[in-house]
Parts: structure tokens; C-alpha cells; sequence
């Protein structure tokens, strides 16, 4: 019983590594190759337990849960740890400007950035202040000044600036969804009226 807990624990630690060195695309993004490819690493790694026995399969599985527990608590309470098991995000845009070095090292076309670019709404790489590829594969930004949308405060700011004489209502924070969340308090579930 021992063997196969040290067995799937090294399973483990070896299909980490293998999968971190597969790349940065969630399961979604992934092309039929590369998904082969992953689904290929999983019965590789589980031929080794496979045939064991339903007792041994099942502590096997748990080993595997076990570590994936494991890992995601040492990556929350080391930063160090964090970076080397999950990544850091790698900047591909900085100024409107490409880093080409960048997507050759991740393995992305100009044409894949453009594509989750026009995903994401942005019609050109020149509004893009900050781009990043993120651990989990996702494409972050922050737009130049000039290209961000208006937002509320945006226009109560200017409204105050140019018209000192207007009076703007105050928001009511009191119906915001997240009110329940953040004050810890539940609201009653309506009632059948039947």
C-alpha cells in the first residue's frame, strides 16, 4: 500500500510538471492536438496505478486530490512557491507596443493576441497600455487613458467640474448585490404565495 502512495505522489509531482511545461492554455483554448496530447499524459500517468484493484485505484485517485490540495496550500502561503508552481503573468503588450520575444517564448501568434484581443472588444493593439498572458492562459489588459469607457464617477466628475450648480443624486449603495456577501447578512427567500 505504501509503493502505491509513493508511486502516485511521484505521478503526481511528474504530471505537474509535465502539464507546466505543456503550456499556458486552459482547456477551452486548447487546439484537438494539444488535447490529445493532455489526455495522452493522463492515461500515461494512470496506467501505472490502472490494474491495481478498485482499493488501490481509489488511493490512488486520493493521492492525486491529496496533492492537488496540497500544492494549491503551499502556493497560497508562499509567494516563491506560487511563481514556480503556477507562473507569473507575462507581459506580450506594453505602450501599444508587441513583445514578440515574449509570444515566441509562450508560443503565440500575433493573429492568436489579436483574436482574444477582438474577444475582449478592443479593435487595436496602439489602445492596449498593458497586456499580459496570465498563468491560467487568459488574456489581462488595461487600456490607454484615452480608450477606456466612461464610467459613472467619469461623468459625475466632469458634470461637477464643469456645472458647479447641479445637484447629482447620491448613489444608493444600499441595493448593490454584494451587500449580502460583504456584511455577512442573508435576506429572506420570498415566500410561496400559493
Amino acid at each position: 500500500m505504501w509503493t502505491i502512495i509513493w508511486q502516485s505522489a511521484a505521478l503526481a509531482i511528474v504530471g505537474t510538471i509535465l502539464l507546466r511545461l505543456a503550456g499556458r492554455k486552459s482547456i477551452a483554448q486548447m487546439t484537438t492536438p494539444q488535447l490529445a496530447i493532455l489526455l495522452s499524459i493522463g492515461a500515461v500517468l494512470g496506467s501505472e496505478v490502472g490494474g491495481k484493484g478498485m482499493i488501490m485505484t481509489i488511493v490512488a485517485t486520493a493521492v492525486f486530490v491529496s496533492s492537488l490540495v496540497v500544492i494549491e496550500w503551499i502556493t497560497l502561503k508562499w509567494n516563491a512557491a506560487e511563481k514556480i508552481l503556477k507562473g507569473v503573468a507575462i507581459p506580450v503588450i506594453t505602450h501599444g507596443t508587441i513583445h514578440m520575444k515574449n509570444l515566441r517564448k509562450l508560443r503565440l501568434t500575433v493573429d492568436d493576441l489579436e483574436k482574444r484581443l477582438r474577444m475582449a472588444g478592443v479593435s487595436r493593439i496602439e489602445d492596449v497600455q498593458t497586456g499580459t498572458i496570465e498563468a491560467n492562459g487568459e488574456l489581462g489588459f488595461e487600456l490607454m487613458p484615452h480608450a477606456r469607457p466612461l464610467t459613472l464617477g467619469d461623468l459625475e466628475r466632469v458634470l461637477k467640474a464643469n456645472f458647479p450648480q447641479i445637484t447629482l443624486p447620491r448613489s444608493d449603495t444600499t441595493s448593490d448585490l454584494f451587500t449580502e456577501v460583504s456584511s455577512g447578512a442573508h435576506r429572506e427567500k420570498p415566500k410561496n404565495s400559493h
